[in-house]
This record gives structure tokens, sequence and C-alpha cells, in this order.
């Protein structure tokens, strides 16, 4: 499925929401105009298949090799938890923050050092959540390989994350496709659009600008 029909998915669901006014604050702190909830996506059986067999095939496109799954806490999980099961692969996880007690782990699973992990990601917006858990899996002695995500915002924010960590993104779907999904079915009007465009060319200063 190509970038604008995982939107169309996306939109079909609602999975995307846009306000100005108020808007959305993200999990970085900043505020902006358009809002992904992924989650939806769990309670829908013909998306979420659609979801996991476009994961599928960047896996067999891309030709990744790599030794298990890591879901990022919490949205990444399920979809990693699926994919491991249908490809026969570990699973483990990335907590936000270590645990504050028993073994007060942040990377859950048969953790070996050395092993190749790709991770799973629902969305990156700048890429704050991202950068953590690389950090963290690094930690602890694996090697990320890439990331999978269903939604990539195309933030400049993001790109120096994954620069900074030489990481390979690979995306459904993306901040462009989803406007222009939205405006040509009629959900966005040229005005919020211009808006959303607006932020996502100046993040930091989007909320003065507006």
């Amino acid at each position: 499925m190509s970038p604008s029909d995982i939107a169309k998915v996306l939109l079909s669901k609602n999975c995307v929401q846009l306000s100005t006014n108020p808007p959305f604050t993200y999990a970085s702190g900043l505020k902006g105009p358009i809002y992904c909830d992924n989650r939806l996506l769990w309670s829908h059986v013909d998306a979420r298949l659609k979801i996991i067999e476009a994961f599928k095939n960047i896996c067999a496109q891309k030709s990744l090799e790599f030794d298990a799954f890591c879901g990022l806490a919490t949205a990444g999980i399920p979809h990693a938890s699926i994919l491991a099961w249908e490809l026969k692969k570990p699973l483990m996880y990335v907590r936000g923050s270590s645990k504050g007690h028993g073994k007060q782990n942040q990377v859950e699973g048969d953790v070996r050092p050395g092993m190749k992990v790709l991770l799973i990601e629902d969305l990156v917006n700048q890429g704050k959540s991202l950068g953590d858990a690389i950090i963290s899996v690094k930690a602890v002695g694996l090697e990320p390989i890439g990331c999978l995500t269903i939604v990539d915002y195309e933030t400049s924010g993001a790109r120096a994350v994954l620069k900074e960590h030489d990481l390979a993104l690979h995306s459904l779907t993306n901040f462009t496709s989803l406007v222009e999904s939205a405006e040509s079915e009629g959900i966005l009007s040229a005005n919020e659009v211009a808006q959303a465009k607006s932020w996502q060319a100046n993040p930091k200063e989007w909320e003065i600008l507006s």
C-alpha cells in the first residue's frame, strides 16, 4: 500500500484529528494542530491487518536483517507483538523509564548483548521518544538497525535524532500524505491545511505564529 493508501486507512478510522484552538500538546511538550491516535487501529481488525501487512512488506522489500522486534511503550508494543508472532521473531519492548521495583528494567525481554533489534513505533513526531529508546536499548548492549513507524511527521527535529544515531526510519505514511488526503476528502479546509503546514515547517515557533 502507498503512503496515500495508509493515510486514507487512518482517516477512515478517525485516527487523525485537527484543531487549532485549542491545539494539541505532544509528548515533547510542543503544541500543534494535528493529532494522530493510532491506538484506534487496535479495535478495527480490517485496518489493523492492512497496517501489519504493510509493515511485513517493508521488512521484505528492504531485506531488513535483525534478531528481534522491540516495541516502544506503549503504542508500538501491540504492533511489535503481532509482527513477532507472524514472522516468528523474538519480542522485546522498551519502557519510557526504568521500573521502580523488581529488577528495574527499562528494556523487557530476553536481552542478549549484540542482538540486532528493529524498533517499532506508531508515530514519530519530534523524535524525542525514539531517541530515548535508542539510547536505552544501546545501554543494555542491543544494536538498533532501524525503526518501523506508521506515521512520520517529517520534522527537522526527528531528522536530527535519526542523523545523530545513524538510524533508518521506515514509515508507512507521513505528514504530507495525511494532510493531502484529508484535504482531498474534504476533511480539512484550506485554512486548516495552511495551519498544519506552518506547524510542520516550524514546530517550535508555531504557537507564537498561529
